[in-house]
């Protein structure tokens, strides 16, 4: 990575920049390829951003450089309906498995290691709470997704049926990392 970044939770001033970047995300995604769906999904919508923002759960990757948003990311420990029909790889409560929404990297930083950064930076701040697991879901049809996240390390525990309030997709591949 040619990139110095920080990952910090974001403040309540950083709710504009944060939607402009998945704005720009979204936007990328339908000029390119929409592998997660996101343009075809309008997701994450302006109000999940500044709800997660809110609520705590959103967390920022910034280039030292020049400040600006490298990637952003959701993480709680509210999972979906349908995570709970897995055969996950640990026995994990709600609050031992901290789960990933809506990782992203603004166009401007794709292919520079953001991701990675996240997904690193995502599996220590699991082990600093005291969290068993990272669990996420991908569109099916997201292959970059899963390719990065089994190149991180995560095991792919299949296609699972989930439902999420504000899509009518379905069809999602279940990960999960065991925090050691």
């Amino acid at each position: 990575m040619n990139t110095a970044l920080t990952f910090r939770r974001a403040k309540q001033e950083d709710t504009a920049a944060a939607q402009t970047a998945y704005r720009s995300i979204i936007e990328y995604l339908a000029d390119t390829v929409d592998y997660p769906r996101w343009h075809s999904e309008n997701h994450p919508a302006p109000e999940l951003v500044a709800e997660w923002v809110s609520l705590g759960n959103l967390y920022l990757a910034r280039d030292e450089a020049t400040g600006r948003i490298a990637g952003v990311v959701a993480l709680d420990h509210n999972a979906p309906g349908g995570y709970e029909q897995a055969r996950w790889g640990i026995e994990a409560t709600p609050d031992q498995a901290l789960i990933v929404h809506a990782l992203g990297v603004t166009p401007d930083f794709q292919h520079r290691g953001v991701a990675r950064f996240l997904v690193s930076e995502i599996v220590e701040m699991a082990r600093a709470r005291g969290c068993l697991a990272v669990r996420l879901d991908v569109y099916v049809g997201n292959d970059p997704g899963h390719q990065l996240y089994r190149r991180c390390g995560f095991t792919d525990f299949g296609l699972h049926h989930l439902h999420y309030d504000t899509t009518d997709l379905s069809e999602f591949r279940l990960y999960e990392y065991v925090v050691g």
